[in-house]
């Protein structure tokens, strides 16, 4: 097929071939120019409303600081006795940790404590957290063993109870019992 010069076509031909770039060209402009101008438009006022909005979150917060540093004192009060995981730097201050508390709650309770070990490896086995083993040997009266195995139960940190034996020792005087516990608590290493 020859090649067909522009000035070779009629009036009405020529007329369509411009109306074909005229839309071509607007087409291309809209696609290429217009849409995304309008995209990052809407997007960068959706950006500053989001910043007007974490803006007027902030004063808010701002203007009630002392309400909410009042607020957050009495619920540090309440929650003081809440229950909690033990801690440490390394998983031998963490069981340091469970040894001091479990001791605190034998001398709270009036509990002679005979033997206490808090050594080895934290257990991974079926929990989320790495668990810290202990076993204790005490001897108290029937008062201080309910009231130390109460404090375990209610107190810092958590603590699961895994085994337990309690003895009345006719070779002990006053009726005392002898107590030997396994236990376990969850520790965070930090």
């Amino acid at each position: 097929m020859p090649c067909v010069r522009y000035l070779d076509l009629t009036a009405r031909e020529r007329r369509t071939v411009i109306a074909g770039v005229v839309v071509s060209a607007l087409a291309l402009l809209i696609a290429f120019g217009v849409l995304p101008l309008a995209r990052r438009w809407s997007q960068r006022e959706a950006l500053i409303a989001s910043s007007v909005g974490q803006l007027n979150r902030l004063r808010s917060l701002v203007d009630r600081e002392d309400e909410l540093l009042s607020l957050l004192a009495t619920r540090e009060q309440s929650s003081a006795g809440a229950r909690s995981v033990v801690t440490g730097r390394t998983a031998a201050l963490a069981a340091a940790s469970l040894q001091s508390a479990v001791q605190g709650y034998a001398l709270r309770s009036r509990v002679s404590v005979n033997r206490l070990d808090v050594a080895g490896a934290p257990d991974t086995t079926g929990t989320i957290l790495p668990m810290i083993p202990a076993s204790l040997s005490a001897v108290g009266d029937v008062y201080g063993v309910s009231e130390f195995l109460s404090l375990l139960e209610t107190g810092p940190p958590v603590v699961e109870i895994r085994e337990m034996t309690i003895v009345s020792n006719s070779s002990l005087r006053g009726g005392l019992l002898q107590l030997s516990l396994t236990l376990r608590a969850p520790s965070v290493i930090e």
